[in-house]
């Protein structure tokens, strides 16, 4: 859609929202073209033609408004000068249903007797989020909500404008989307288990958001009865990104008078041997803050015995001094983290040994008492910035091949 702005006379009246324009050199044209980029697939929020246009004219504050795009006259009158021209969504809410946010704007120049052409185009500027459950998780579960923010904590004092809840009790989780600004994302799961009635609480945060990410997080519950394998893939049609987090659940309820697992005609069904972390003290695996002394213990089950144990320091003090205890040179970047293999490099395994459980502490191992009690702790040491996040991405593989990567925050007050 175009829209052509000639600049004839001073003494026309502008006809929208703003002031008279003064002329102090003369007369002008300017032609405009607004484009829409992008797409999260819906039709909401998202059409052109009711887009909202600001031109302001920085000098003095002089500022012009329509309601929209499509009723831009043929003709206004501008004075000579530099403008910005924006070009934006009528809703642009923090959070809210079918609701894409795209924004544009170009800077130019009205000359006399000129036709200055602008060329705006409105993108993307806030992200999509989706569930998808499986069949596990729907059997599991007799209700059960979703509730995603993107506010600073869930008692900040706007995140009730800034969150959106899911409920089995409408039918369509999976049906609808909800659109959020960019800001970190937190996601909190509360269920109630068809069996028992008993509950489950979960959380998770998605730290690395950005504008057009479409977060599509799948729920399943695996045969044990443990929430998990939730991930995050980036639709490739917006921003090609993945990223895979867990939440954990609870332990299965045997029920009274049932059979058993495989004791139904045709059933054979095998528990599963994948690798399981638990943190009986923090089972949702929240964001810690750091104290002098901590308590985490985590459990690792891995029944085909552990083959590979990583776990890669995002610490913008922590690496960096683990890195000099092994002898090894490192410089921190929140792109690269401080790997420590600790079944295999050597150096790093004496520096650390005794501190938390390394080599054969962990090769063959089919059950681990991970502890991480004495080395988080030295984070406060080196008097980190007040609200850094420090954050230990432990990745265990199994002997079959099987992996299973879970990331432990940290933070300081």
């Amino acid at each position: 859609m175009k829209r052509i702005l000639y600049i004839i006379a001073a003494a026309v009246t502008v006809a929208a929202c703003g002031t008279k324009s003064p002329m102090p050199e003369g007369n002008g044209r300017l032609s405009v073209t607004a484009v829409r980029e992008g797409s999260f697939a819906t039709k909401a929020n998202d059409v052109l033609a009711d887009f909202v246009v600001d031109i302001v004219r920085p000098s003095d504050g002089w500022t012009l408004h329509y309601d929209r795009y499509v009723d831009i006259p043929q003709s206004i009158t501008l004075g000579s000068g530099d403008y910005t021209l924006t070009v934006a969504s009528p809703d642009r809410r923090d959070a809210g249903w079918e609701l894409p946010c795209y924004k544009g704007s170009a800077d130019f120049t009205i000359r006399v007797d000129e036709l200055t052409p602008v060329n705006v185009t409105a993108g993307l500027q806030n992200m999509k989020v989706s569930f998808v459950l499986t069949d596990n998780f729907k059997n599991e579960l007799s209700s059960y909500s979703i509730v995603v923010t993107n506010a600073a904590s869930w008692d900040a004092p706007d995140a009730g404008a800034r969150s959106l809840t899911w409920s089995s009790a409408t039918g369509d989780v999976e049906q609808k989307s909800g659109y959020f600004s960019v800001a970190p994302l937190r996601v909190k799961v509360d269920g109630y288990r068809a069996v028992d009635n008993s509950e489950t609480h979960s959380e998770m945060l998605i730290p690395e958001v950005a504008a057009k990410d479409h977060h599509i997080i799948t729920l399943d519950a695996r045969v044990t009865g443990r929430v998990s394998g939730v991930s995050i893939i980036i639709d490739p049609t917006v921003n090609d990104r993945v990223s895979v987090v867990e939440v954990p659940g609870w332990e299965e309820v045997p029920v009274d008078g049932g059979e058993e697992p495989g004791d139904g005609p045709g059933d054979d069904p095998q528990p599963s041997t994948a690798p399981a972390m638990m943190w009986e003290k923090n089972s949702t695996f929240a964001p810690t803050p750091i104290k002098e002394e901590m308590d985490v213990e985590i459990e690792i089950e891995a029944p085909e015995g552990i083959r590979d144990f990583v776990v890669d320091v995002d610490s913008d003090v922590l690496g960096e001094t683990i890195a000099a205890l092994a002898g090894t040179s490192y410089t921190y970047s929140p792109e690269t983290p401080f790997r420590m293999d600790l079944i295999n490099d050597t150096a790093l395994i004496a520096a650390l040994d005794g501190m938390i459980p390394v080599a054969d502490q962990l090769k063959g191992q089919t059950h681990v008492d991970f502890s991480l009690s004495q080395l988080v702790p030295l984070i406060a040491v080196y008097n980190p910035t007040s609200g850094s996040q420090h954050t230990f991405t432990l990745k265990v593989t199994d002997n079959k091949g099987q992996s299973l990567e879970k990331d432990v925050v940290f933070y300081a007050e």
